[in-house]
Protein backbone atom coordinates (compact mmCIF):
# COMPACT_ATOMS: atom_id res chain seq x y z
CA UNK A 1 0.00 0.00 0.00
CA UNK A 2 2.84 2.37 0.87
CA UNK A 3 4.58 1.59 -2.44
CA UNK A 4 1.35 2.21 -4.35
CA UNK A 5 0.88 5.53 -2.57
CA UNK A 6 4.44 6.50 -3.39
CA UNK A 7 3.91 5.55 -7.04
CA UNK A 8 0.78 7.71 -7.23
CA UNK A 9 2.64 10.60 -5.63
CA UNK A 10 5.51 10.24 -8.13
CA UNK A 11 3.18 10.12 -11.11
CA UNK A 12 1.22 13.11 -9.83
CA UNK A 13 4.48 15.06 -9.87
CA UNK A 14 4.79 14.18 -13.57
CA UNK A 15 1.24 14.79 -14.86
CA UNK A 16 2.07 14.36 -18.55
CA UNK A 17 3.41 10.86 -17.89
CA UNK A 18 0.37 10.11 -15.75
CA UNK A 19 -2.04 11.25 -18.47
CA UNK A 20 -0.24 9.19 -21.11
CA UNK A 21 -0.29 6.05 -18.97
CA UNK A 22 -3.85 6.57 -17.79
CA UNK A 23 -5.18 7.53 -21.21
CA UNK A 24 -3.60 4.69 -23.14
CA UNK A 25 -4.29 2.22 -20.34
CA UNK A 26 -7.99 3.07 -20.20
CA UNK A 27 -8.52 3.49 -23.93
CA UNK A 28 -6.70 0.31 -24.95
CA UNK A 29 -7.91 -2.02 -22.21
CA UNK A 30 -9.63 -5.00 -23.77
CA UNK A 31 -9.33 -3.75 -27.34
CA UNK A 32 -7.23 -6.78 -28.33
CA UNK A 33 -9.87 -9.16 -26.97
CA UNK A 34 -12.99 -7.98 -28.73
CA UNK A 35 -13.51 -8.45 -32.49
CA UNK A 36 -14.67 -5.43 -34.45
CA UNK A 37 -18.28 -4.58 -33.67
CA UNK A 38 -20.88 -4.30 -36.42
CA UNK A 39 -21.56 -2.18 -38.23
CA UNK A 40 -19.29 0.85 -38.10
CA UNK A 41 -15.97 -0.59 -36.91
CA UNK A 42 -15.62 -3.22 -39.67
CA UNK A 43 -16.57 -0.64 -42.30
CA UNK A 44 -13.85 1.78 -41.23
CA UNK A 45 -11.20 -0.89 -40.76
CA UNK A 46 -11.94 -2.69 -44.02
CA UNK A 47 -11.96 0.59 -45.94
CA UNK A 48 -8.52 1.39 -44.50
CA UNK A 49 -7.24 -2.05 -45.46
CA UNK A 50 -8.54 -1.70 -49.01
CA UNK A 51 -6.98 1.76 -49.39
CA UNK A 52 -3.70 0.27 -48.20
CA UNK A 53 -3.98 -2.60 -50.69
CA UNK A 54 -4.64 -0.17 -53.56
CA UNK A 55 -2.06 2.37 -52.37
CA UNK A 56 -4.86 4.94 -52.54
CA UNK A 57 -4.97 7.90 -50.12
CA UNK A 58 -8.01 9.56 -51.68
CA UNK A 59 -11.12 7.39 -52.06
CA UNK A 60 -12.12 4.89 -49.35
CA UNK A 61 -13.91 1.74 -50.47
CA UNK A 62 -15.68 -1.03 -48.60
CA UNK A 63 -15.81 -4.40 -50.33
CA UNK A 64 -14.76 -2.63 -53.52
CA UNK A 65 -17.57 -0.02 -53.47
CA UNK A 66 -16.83 3.66 -52.73
CA UNK A 67 -17.51 4.66 -49.13
CA UNK A 68 -18.51 8.31 -48.87
CA UNK A 69 -19.54 8.39 -45.21
CA UNK A 70 -16.48 10.14 -43.78
CA UNK A 71 -13.42 12.09 -44.94
CA UNK A 72 -10.06 10.29 -44.98
CA UNK A 73 -8.17 11.20 -41.80
CA UNK A 74 -9.21 8.16 -39.78
CA UNK A 75 -8.44 5.90 -42.74
CA UNK A 76 -4.95 7.39 -43.03
CA UNK A 77 -4.35 6.82 -39.32
CA UNK A 78 -5.58 3.23 -39.48
CA UNK A 79 -3.49 2.55 -42.58
CA UNK A 80 -0.38 3.66 -40.69
CA UNK A 81 -1.37 1.55 -37.71
CA UNK A 82 -1.91 -1.50 -39.96
CA UNK A 83 1.52 -1.04 -41.51
CA UNK A 84 3.14 -0.93 -38.07
CA UNK A 85 1.11 -3.58 -36.22
CA UNK A 86 -0.72 -5.67 -38.79
CA UNK A 87 -4.40 -5.74 -39.73
CA UNK A 88 -5.92 -6.53 -36.34
CA UNK A 89 -8.76 -5.08 -34.24
CA UNK A 90 -6.15 -3.66 -31.84
CA UNK A 91 -4.39 -1.84 -34.68
CA UNK A 92 -7.71 -0.54 -36.04
CA UNK A 93 -8.61 0.90 -32.64
CA UNK A 94 -5.18 2.27 -31.74
CA UNK A 95 -5.63 5.62 -33.57
CA UNK A 96 -8.79 6.37 -31.59
CA UNK A 97 -7.01 5.61 -28.32
CA UNK A 98 -4.03 7.74 -29.34
CA UNK A 99 -6.16 10.73 -30.39
CA UNK A 100 -8.24 10.44 -27.20
CA UNK A 101 -5.09 10.49 -25.08
CA UNK A 102 -3.78 13.40 -27.12
CA UNK A 103 -7.03 15.27 -26.42
CA UNK A 104 -6.51 14.70 -22.69
CA UNK A 105 -3.06 16.27 -23.03
CA UNK A 106 -4.55 19.27 -24.85
CA UNK A 107 -7.03 19.66 -22.01
CA UNK A 108 -4.22 19.55 -19.45
CA UNK A 109 -2.01 22.12 -21.19
CA UNK A 110 -4.91 24.48 -21.91
CA UNK A 111 -6.22 24.31 -18.35
CA UNK A 112 -2.71 24.83 -16.98
CA UNK A 113 -2.69 28.23 -18.71
CA UNK A 114 -5.92 29.08 -16.90
CA UNK A 115 -5.40 27.53 -13.46
CA UNK A 116 -2.97 25.59 -11.27
CA UNK A 117 -1.47 22.24 -12.45
CA UNK A 118 -3.63 20.12 -10.06
CA UNK A 119 -6.72 21.68 -11.63
CA UNK A 120 -5.38 20.93 -15.11
CA UNK A 121 -4.76 17.30 -14.16
CA UNK A 122 -8.26 17.07 -12.69
CA UNK A 123 -9.78 18.33 -15.96
CA UNK A 124 -7.92 15.67 -17.97
CA UNK A 125 -8.98 12.94 -15.53
CA UNK A 126 -12.65 13.95 -15.72
CA UNK A 127 -12.55 13.83 -19.49
CA UNK A 128 -10.82 10.44 -19.65
CA UNK A 129 -13.11 8.75 -17.14
CA UNK A 130 -16.60 9.72 -18.33
CA UNK A 131 -18.82 6.97 -19.70
CA UNK A 132 -18.95 8.15 -23.31
CA UNK A 133 -15.15 8.26 -23.51
CA UNK A 134 -14.99 4.74 -22.05
CA UNK A 135 -17.08 3.69 -25.06
CA UNK A 136 -15.88 5.79 -27.96
CA UNK A 137 -12.18 6.18 -27.21
CA UNK A 138 -11.72 2.48 -28.00
CA UNK A 139 -13.81 2.25 -31.17
CA UNK A 140 -12.32 2.20 -34.67
CA UNK A 141 -14.41 5.15 -35.89
CA UNK A 142 -13.82 8.80 -36.82
CA UNK A 143 -14.87 10.60 -33.63
CA UNK A 144 -11.57 10.78 -31.74
CA UNK A 145 -9.50 12.46 -34.49
CA UNK A 146 -12.28 15.04 -34.89
CA UNK A 147 -12.44 15.56 -31.12
CA UNK A 148 -8.69 16.20 -30.94
CA UNK A 149 -8.79 18.94 -33.55
CA UNK A 150 -12.05 20.32 -32.15
CA UNK A 151 -10.40 20.92 -28.78
CA UNK A 152 -7.27 22.28 -30.47
CA UNK A 153 -9.49 24.76 -32.35
CA UNK A 154 -11.38 25.83 -29.21
CA UNK A 155 -8.11 26.40 -27.34
CA UNK A 156 -6.25 28.21 -30.12
CA UNK A 157 -9.37 30.24 -30.95
CA UNK A 158 -9.46 31.47 -27.38
CA UNK A 159 -5.76 32.34 -27.43
CA UNK A 160 -5.57 34.21 -30.72
CA UNK A 161 -8.63 36.36 -29.93
CA UNK A 162 -7.22 37.68 -26.65
CA UNK A 163 -6.90 41.49 -26.89
CA UNK A 164 -3.31 41.30 -25.61
CA UNK A 165 -2.45 37.88 -27.03
CA UNK A 166 1.15 36.80 -27.39
CA UNK A 167 2.13 34.80 -30.47
CA UNK A 168 -1.18 35.79 -32.08
CA UNK A 169 -0.07 34.68 -35.53
CA UNK A 170 0.95 31.24 -34.28
CA UNK A 171 -2.38 30.73 -32.49
CA UNK A 172 -4.21 31.95 -35.61
CA UNK A 173 -2.36 29.38 -37.69
CA UNK A 174 -3.09 26.56 -35.23
CA UNK A 175 -6.76 27.51 -35.12
CA UNK A 176 -7.41 27.42 -38.85
CA UNK A 177 -5.20 24.39 -39.46
CA UNK A 178 -7.20 22.60 -36.75
CA UNK A 179 -10.43 23.52 -38.52
CA UNK A 180 -9.07 22.10 -41.76
CA UNK A 181 -7.82 18.87 -40.23
CA UNK A 182 -10.99 18.56 -38.18
CA UNK A 183 -12.99 18.65 -41.41
CA UNK A 184 -10.79 15.90 -42.82
CA UNK A 185 -11.65 13.89 -39.70
CA UNK A 186 -15.44 14.16 -39.71
CA UNK A 187 -16.71 16.96 -41.88
CA UNK A 188 -18.25 20.42 -41.25
CA UNK A 189 -19.10 19.81 -37.58
CA UNK A 190 -15.43 20.54 -36.84
CA UNK A 191 -16.03 24.17 -37.85
CA UNK A 192 -18.35 24.95 -34.94
CA UNK A 193 -15.52 26.52 -32.85
CA UNK A 194 -15.41 29.31 -35.45
CA UNK A 195 -19.11 29.98 -34.85
CA UNK A 196 -18.34 30.06 -31.12
CA UNK A 197 -15.78 32.82 -31.70
CA UNK A 198 -18.30 34.81 -33.72
CA UNK A 199 -20.84 34.47 -30.90
CA UNK A 200 -18.14 35.63 -28.48
CA UNK A 201 -17.35 38.67 -30.58
CA UNK A 202 -21.04 39.51 -30.83
CA UNK A 203 -21.68 39.18 -27.09
CA UNK A 204 -18.31 40.54 -25.85
CA UNK A 205 -16.88 42.68 -28.67
CA UNK A 206 -14.12 44.16 -26.50
CA UNK A 207 -12.94 40.77 -25.26
CA UNK A 208 -12.61 38.97 -28.60
CA UNK A 209 -10.08 40.51 -30.95
CA UNK A 210 -9.39 39.64 -34.57
CA UNK A 211 -10.51 41.28 -37.79
CA UNK A 212 -12.89 39.85 -40.34
CA UNK A 213 -10.04 39.95 -42.82
CA UNK A 214 -7.97 37.59 -40.65
CA UNK A 215 -10.95 35.23 -40.46
CA UNK A 216 -11.44 35.39 -44.23
CA UNK A 217 -7.77 34.59 -44.84
CA UNK A 218 -8.02 31.77 -42.32
CA UNK A 219 -11.02 30.28 -44.12
CA UNK A 220 -9.03 30.32 -47.34
CA UNK A 221 -6.34 28.34 -45.52
CA UNK A 222 -9.00 25.87 -44.31
CA UNK A 223 -10.35 25.44 -47.82
CA UNK A 224 -6.82 24.91 -49.09
CA UNK A 225 -6.20 22.13 -46.57
CA UNK A 226 -9.51 20.46 -47.39
CA UNK A 227 -8.92 20.94 -51.11
CA UNK A 228 -5.64 19.02 -51.05
CA UNK A 229 -7.75 15.92 -50.54
CA UNK A 230 -11.19 17.11 -51.64
CA UNK A 231 -10.36 18.12 -55.19
CA UNK A 232 -8.73 14.78 -56.12
CA UNK A 233 -11.61 12.98 -54.37
CA UNK A 234 -14.22 14.90 -56.37
CA UNK A 235 -12.35 14.29 -59.62
CA UNK A 236 -11.89 10.56 -59.01
CA UNK A 237 -15.53 10.06 -58.00
CA UNK A 238 -16.98 12.47 -60.60
CA UNK A 239 -18.50 14.60 -57.85
CA UNK A 240 -20.11 11.74 -55.92
CA UNK A 241 -18.10 12.51 -52.79
CA UNK A 242 -19.81 15.91 -52.70
CA UNK A 243 -23.28 14.66 -53.60
CA UNK A 244 -23.29 11.63 -51.30
CA UNK A 245 -20.79 12.59 -48.60
CA UNK A 246 -22.12 16.09 -47.96
CA UNK A 247 -25.57 15.80 -49.50
CA UNK A 248 -26.68 12.59 -47.83
CA UNK A 249 -24.48 12.19 -44.78
CA UNK A 250 -24.47 15.85 -43.72
CA UNK A 251 -27.48 17.69 -45.19
CA UNK A 252 -29.94 14.79 -45.03
CA UNK A 253 -28.68 13.88 -41.53
CA UNK A 254 -29.59 17.42 -40.46
CA UNK A 255 -33.08 17.54 -41.93
CA UNK A 256 -34.00 13.85 -42.08
CA UNK A 257 -33.65 10.72 -39.98
CA UNK A 258 -30.65 8.60 -41.02
CA UNK A 259 -30.68 4.82 -40.38
CA UNK A 260 -33.53 5.15 -37.88
CA UNK A 261 -31.57 7.32 -35.41
CA UNK A 262 -34.31 9.80 -34.61
CA UNK A 263 -38.02 10.39 -35.17
CA UNK A 264 -39.62 11.64 -38.37
CA UNK A 265 -42.09 14.50 -38.67
CA UNK A 266 -42.45 17.72 -36.68
CA UNK A 267 -43.98 15.94 -33.69
CA UNK A 268 -41.16 13.41 -33.73
CA UNK A 269 -38.59 16.20 -33.81
CA UNK A 270 -40.27 17.99 -30.88
CA UNK A 271 -40.44 14.73 -28.93
CA UNK A 272 -36.70 14.09 -29.40
CA UNK A 273 -35.61 17.70 -28.79
CA UNK A 274 -34.62 16.97 -25.13
CA UNK A 275 -32.67 13.86 -26.23
CA UNK A 276 -29.19 15.22 -25.51
CA UNK A 277 -30.19 16.86 -22.24
CA UNK A 278 -31.29 13.41 -21.06
CA UNK A 279 -28.42 11.35 -22.47
CA UNK A 280 -25.90 13.90 -21.19
CA UNK A 281 -26.29 12.59 -17.63
CA UNK A 282 -25.36 9.11 -18.82
CA UNK A 283 -22.70 10.08 -21.34
CA UNK A 284 -20.80 12.45 -19.03
CA UNK A 285 -21.38 10.34 -15.89
CA UNK A 286 -20.30 10.73 -13.12
CA UNK A 287 -19.28 14.34 -13.68
CA UNK A 288 -22.59 15.39 -15.27
CA UNK A 289 -24.28 15.01 -11.89
CA UNK A 290 -22.37 18.08 -10.69
CA UNK A 291 -23.19 20.30 -13.66
CA UNK A 292 -26.64 21.61 -12.52
CA UNK A 293 -25.29 22.80 -9.17
CA UNK A 294 -22.16 24.21 -10.78
CA UNK A 295 -24.33 26.20 -13.22
CA UNK A 296 -26.35 27.66 -10.35
CA UNK A 297 -23.20 28.74 -8.54
CA UNK A 298 -21.60 30.11 -11.70
CA UNK A 299 -24.57 32.06 -13.03
CA UNK A 300 -24.06 35.19 -10.84
CA UNK A 301 -20.52 35.48 -12.24
CA UNK A 302 -21.51 35.11 -15.91
CA UNK A 303 -20.66 38.74 -16.71
CA UNK A 304 -17.20 38.62 -15.11
CA UNK A 305 -15.98 35.07 -15.74
CA UNK A 306 -15.08 35.27 -19.44
CA UNK A 307 -13.26 31.92 -19.45
CA UNK A 308 -16.28 30.14 -18.02
CA UNK A 309 -18.56 31.96 -20.45
CA UNK A 310 -16.43 30.90 -23.43
CA UNK A 311 -16.26 27.26 -22.38
CA UNK A 312 -20.00 27.06 -21.75
CA UNK A 313 -20.83 28.99 -24.92
CA UNK A 314 -18.82 26.61 -27.09
CA UNK A 315 -20.37 23.60 -25.34
CA UNK A 316 -23.88 25.08 -25.47
CA UNK A 317 -23.57 25.85 -29.17
CA UNK A 318 -22.80 22.20 -29.84
CA UNK A 319 -25.84 21.05 -27.86
CA UNK A 320 -28.02 23.58 -29.67
CA UNK A 321 -26.91 22.47 -33.14
CA UNK A 322 -27.46 18.79 -32.46
CA UNK A 323 -30.79 19.46 -30.80
CA UNK A 324 -31.88 21.04 -34.09
CA UNK A 325 -30.44 18.19 -36.19
CA UNK A 326 -33.01 15.43 -36.67
CA UNK A 327 -30.65 12.43 -36.63
CA UNK A 328 -29.60 11.79 -33.04
CA UNK A 329 -27.03 9.53 -31.38
CA UNK A 330 -25.75 9.97 -27.80
CA UNK A 331 -22.12 10.56 -28.80
CA UNK A 332 -22.86 13.53 -31.07
CA UNK A 333 -22.33 15.97 -28.18
CA UNK A 334 -19.02 14.37 -27.14
CA UNK A 335 -16.94 17.42 -28.25
CA UNK A 336 -18.61 19.45 -25.50
CA UNK A 337 -17.27 17.19 -22.75
CA UNK A 338 -13.63 18.43 -22.79
CA UNK A 339 -14.92 22.01 -22.39
CA UNK A 340 -17.22 21.03 -19.55
CA UNK A 341 -14.41 19.08 -17.87
CA UNK A 342 -12.18 22.16 -17.92
CA UNK A 343 -14.98 24.35 -16.59
CA UNK A 344 -15.89 21.93 -13.78
CA UNK A 345 -12.25 21.47 -12.79
CA UNK A 346 -11.76 25.24 -12.56
CA UNK A 347 -14.93 25.55 -10.47
CA UNK A 348 -13.66 22.80 -8.14
CA UNK A 349 -10.22 24.40 -8.02
CA UNK A 350 -11.80 27.64 -6.80
CA UNK A 351 -13.48 25.73 -3.99
CA UNK A 352 -16.97 26.22 -5.38
CA UNK A 353 -17.59 22.45 -5.57
CA UNK A 354 -16.00 21.24 -2.32
CA UNK A 355 -17.56 17.76 -2.39
CA UNK A 356 -16.31 16.94 -5.87
CA UNK A 357 -13.47 14.50 -5.12
CA UNK A 358 -12.08 14.19 -8.61
CA UNK A 359 -9.18 11.86 -7.82
CA UNK A 360 -11.34 9.39 -5.89
CA UNK A 361 -14.11 9.32 -8.49
CA UNK A 362 -11.54 9.19 -11.29
CA UNK A 363 -9.81 6.21 -9.69
CA UNK A 364 -13.14 4.41 -9.24
CA UNK A 365 -14.21 5.08 -12.81
CA UNK A 366 -10.78 4.09 -14.17
CA UNK A 367 -10.83 0.79 -12.31
CA UNK A 368 -14.39 0.16 -13.43
CA UNK A 369 -13.51 0.86 -17.08
CA UNK A 370 -10.52 -1.51 -17.09
CA UNK A 371 -12.30 -4.36 -15.31
CA UNK A 372 -15.46 -3.96 -17.38
CA UNK A 373 -13.77 -3.75 -20.79
CA UNK A 374 -11.53 -6.74 -20.15
CA UNK A 375 -14.44 -8.70 -18.69
CA UNK A 376 -16.65 -7.86 -21.67
CA UNK A 377 -13.89 -8.85 -24.07
CA UNK A 378 -13.35 -12.23 -22.44
CA UNK A 379 -17.06 -12.93 -22.07
CA UNK A 380 -18.40 -11.79 -25.43
CA UNK A 381 -15.54 -12.71 -27.75
CA UNK A 382 -16.93 -16.23 -28.46
CA UNK A 383 -20.30 -14.70 -29.41
CA UNK A 384 -19.01 -12.77 -32.45
CA UNK A 385 -20.36 -15.12 -35.06
CA UNK A 386 -18.38 -13.88 -38.08
CA UNK A 387 -15.14 -13.98 -36.11
CA UNK A 388 -15.87 -17.47 -34.77
CA UNK A 389 -16.81 -18.77 -38.22
CA UNK A 390 -13.67 -17.35 -39.79
CA UNK A 391 -11.47 -18.85 -37.07
CA UNK A 392 -13.03 -22.27 -37.67
CA UNK A 393 -12.77 -22.07 -41.46
CA UNK A 394 -9.46 -20.24 -41.78
CA UNK A 395 -7.33 -23.32 -42.46
CA UNK A 396 -9.49 -24.20 -45.48
CA UNK A 397 -9.53 -20.75 -47.07
CA UNK A 398 -7.34 -19.56 -49.96
CA UNK A 399 -6.52 -16.05 -51.24
CA UNK A 400 -8.11 -16.51 -54.68
CA UNK A 401 -11.39 -17.99 -53.50
CA UNK A 402 -14.74 -16.74 -54.74
CA UNK A 403 -16.92 -15.83 -51.76
CA UNK A 404 -20.63 -15.08 -51.48
CA UNK A 405 -23.09 -14.62 -48.66
CA UNK A 406 -26.81 -15.26 -48.49
CA UNK A 407 -29.08 -13.18 -46.21
CA UNK A 408 -26.36 -12.40 -43.64
CA UNK A 409 -24.66 -9.22 -44.87
CA UNK A 410 -23.07 -7.64 -41.78
CA UNK A 411 -19.76 -5.82 -42.50
CA UNK A 412 -17.86 -7.98 -40.00
CA UNK A 413 -18.14 -10.89 -42.45
CA UNK A 414 -16.19 -8.92 -45.06
CA UNK A 415 -13.58 -7.75 -42.52
CA UNK A 416 -12.97 -11.23 -41.12
CA UNK A 417 -12.83 -13.29 -44.31
CA UNK A 418 -10.84 -10.81 -46.34
CA UNK A 419 -7.93 -11.44 -44.00
CA UNK A 420 -7.31 -14.42 -46.31
CA UNK A 421 -9.64 -14.10 -49.32
CA UNK A 422 -8.56 -11.37 -51.73
CA UNK A 423 -11.74 -11.23 -53.83
CA UNK A 424 -14.73 -9.10 -52.98
CA UNK A 425 -17.60 -10.70 -51.08
CA UNK A 426 -20.70 -11.08 -53.24
CA UNK A 427 -24.23 -10.80 -51.85
CA UNK A 428 -26.59 -13.21 -53.61
CA UNK A 429 -30.15 -14.47 -53.23
CA UNK A 430 -31.08 -17.91 -51.97
CA UNK A 431 -32.20 -18.88 -55.47
CA UNK A 432 -28.73 -18.18 -56.90
CA UNK A 433 -26.80 -20.07 -54.20
CA UNK A 434 -26.80 -23.31 -56.20
CA UNK A 435 -25.47 -21.57 -59.31
CA UNK A 436 -22.71 -19.99 -57.25
CA UNK A 437 -21.53 -23.39 -55.99
CA UNK A 438 -21.18 -24.58 -59.58
CA UNK A 439 -18.59 -21.93 -60.36
CA UNK A 440 -14.94 -22.74 -60.81
CA UNK A 441 -13.34 -23.73 -57.53
CA UNK A 442 -12.18 -22.76 -54.93
CA UNK A 443 -15.14 -20.97 -53.40
CA UNK A 444 -16.98 -20.46 -50.13
CA UNK A 445 -20.64 -19.70 -49.52
CA UNK A 446 -21.91 -18.26 -46.21
CA UNK A 447 -25.54 -18.67 -45.23
CA UNK A 448 -27.62 -18.85 -42.04
CA UNK A 449 -27.41 -22.26 -40.41
CA UNK A 450 -31.20 -22.52 -40.26
CA UNK A 451 -31.34 -22.16 -44.05
CA UNK A 452 -28.61 -24.75 -44.52
CA UNK A 453 -30.34 -27.24 -42.21
CA UNK A 454 -33.67 -26.86 -43.96
CA UNK A 455 -32.16 -27.39 -47.42
CA UNK A 456 -29.11 -29.56 -46.73
CA UNK A 457 -30.31 -32.38 -48.96
CA UNK A 458 -30.11 -29.99 -51.90
CA UNK A 459 -26.41 -29.22 -51.52
CA UNK A 460 -23.56 -31.12 -53.25
CA UNK A 461 -22.12 -34.00 -51.24
CA UNK A 462 -18.47 -32.93 -51.56
CA UNK A 463 -18.85 -29.69 -49.59
CA UNK A 464 -16.80 -29.02 -46.49
CA UNK A 465 -19.17 -27.61 -43.88
CA UNK A 466 -18.13 -25.28 -41.04
CA UNK A 467 -20.67 -23.82 -38.60
CA UNK A 468 -20.59 -21.21 -35.85
CA UNK A 469 -23.10 -19.83 -33.35
CA UNK A 470 -23.12 -16.31 -31.97
CA UNK A 471 -24.84 -12.92 -32.01
CA UNK A 472 -25.85 -10.54 -34.72
CA UNK A 473 -24.91 -7.49 -32.63
CA UNK A 474 -26.36 -4.88 -34.95
CA UNK A 475 -29.79 -6.54 -34.85
CA UNK A 476 -29.66 -7.94 -31.34
CA UNK A 477 -30.44 -11.63 -31.77
CA UNK A 478 -28.58 -14.94 -31.73
CA UNK A 479 -27.78 -16.48 -35.05
CA UNK A 480 -25.84 -19.33 -36.57
CA UNK A 481 -23.75 -19.19 -39.73
CA UNK A 482 -22.56 -21.99 -41.96
CA UNK A 483 -19.69 -21.88 -44.46
CA UNK A 484 -19.92 -24.25 -47.43
CA UNK A 485 -16.43 -24.69 -48.92
CA UNK A 486 -15.40 -26.28 -52.21
CA UNK A 487 -11.67 -26.48 -52.81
Amino acid sequence: MVRMRNLVTTLSAHPVVLILLLGLGLNLSGTWLLPLIDRDEPRFAEASREMLERHDLVVPTFNGAPRYDKPPLIYWAQMLSFQLLGETPFAARLPSAAFATGTALLIFFWTRRLALPPTALAAAIMFMTCVQMAIHARLAVADMPMLFFYVAACWSGWEFTRPVARSRNLWWLIFFVSLGLGFLAKGPIAWLPLAGLWVGRWCHPREFAGSWISHALGLLLVLGIVGLWGIPALLQTHGDFMRVGLGHHVVFRSFGVLEGHGASGMLGWLATAPFFLVTFFFSFFPWALRVPRALRLWWPTRNTDLVGWYLLAQAGLLFLVFTIVRTKLPHYTLPAFPLLAIWLAIMAGKGLLPRLNILRWGACMGGFIVVTTIGIGLTLRPLFVAHTLFAAAKSQLQPGMHMATVIYTEPSLVWEFRQVITNQVETITTQKAGDFLERQRPLVLILPTTLYESTRTNWPADLQVVTALGMNWSRGFRTGLTALIRR
